[in-house]
């Protein structure tokens, strides 16, 4: 894509920076088929002294990019740091923004639910209290609870023991959306990467035992090994492609169904402007 079809908005709390506008930023922003929450990271050039004192911590932060006719939500979250660096007359300002950083590192619950619950109703009445849109919800086992379940602590611990360790379902936050699904199946489907739509020169493959997956909780050791192969690839930058999301990529060397377990994107003006992703047989057969 040539420099000028770029186009990106970074918004942090009621200010807007527009990259058309001729704002100048740098952003990268990973992602994880996880409960790991995002840190983003923007670098913003040459703010006036009154953007730079108002950059304030839980401040939101929404970024969109893509193209000049298409354009997508790529983070939504809140400042959880930032710093200014003055050299000669310039400013540079440093960004760093997470995913639901106060609904899930500090809102704590202390509530009971009666006896045969159901883990399908639990939920639901926490992510009311969460705060947050839900844009899937279909869990791999509504559990029951004869014996009704007490739900105490940080919300975040309680969600991910009944969604991932209890109920064996997806659990993650993207775009500001709550995720929860079943981990072999795509959030998204049907993307197709190829050499002619977008598809980059390849790093090398890799055989990955660190992947961050929670389809690996309760996993057969089966699952868990068909997991480890992974591969990394790059394309040009697209606001579509996110964690769990499944693809098909078409390439000289490689062809097939896939689904993404990480990656990030990166942008400038005139450097990146790509996303990274790396990914797994779909379903976890090899």
């Amino acid at each position: 894509m040539a420099f000028f079809q770029r186009a990106a908005m970074l918004q942090v709390g009621t200010m807007k920076y527009s990259m058309e506008a001729g704002f100048y930023f740098e952003f990268e922003v990973p992602f994880y088929d996880s409960d790991q929450l995002t840190t983003a990271t923007f670098t913003v050039n040459n703010l006036n002294e009154s953007s730079r004192r108002g950059i304030k911590k839980n401040q939101p932060v929404i970024l969109n990019a893509g193209y000049k006719d298409d354009m997508g939500v790529l983070f939504v979250g809140q400042v959880s740091g930032c710093s200014h660096k003055h050299s000669g007359v310039e400013w540079q300002t440093k960004i760093q923004a997470t995913t639901a950083l106060d609904q899930w590192l500090n809102i704590r619950v202390n509530k009971t639910y009666g006896k045969n619950s159901r883990a399908e109703d639990i939920v639901r009445d926490l992510l009311n209290i969460f705060g947050l849109e839900v844009g899937i919800f279909q869990l791999v086992q509504n559990v029951t609870y004869p014996r009704g379940r007490v739900c105490s602590g940080k919300l975040k611990d309680i969600l991910t023991e009944i969604v991932v360790q209890e109920c064996r379902s997806r659990l993650l936050i993207r775009a500001g959306q709550v995720i929860i699904n079943n981990p072999a199946d795509g959030v998204a489907k049907g993307y197709l990467l190829t050499p002619e739509c977008g598809l980059l020169m390849y790093s090398d493959d890799l055989d990955s035992t660190e992947t961050a997956s929670s389809v690996t909780f309760g996993a057969t050791k089966e699952d868990k090994s068909a997991e480890e192969k992974t591969w990394k690839r790059k394309c040009l930058l697209n606001y579509r492609l996110g964690p769990g999301d499944q693809i098909q990529v078409r390439s000289g060397d490689l062809n097939g169904r896939f689904q993404i377990v990480s990656g990030k994107h990166k942008g400038s003006p005139t450097g990146n402007w790509i996303t990274e992703i790396e990914f797994k047989t779909a379903g976890g057969k090899t």
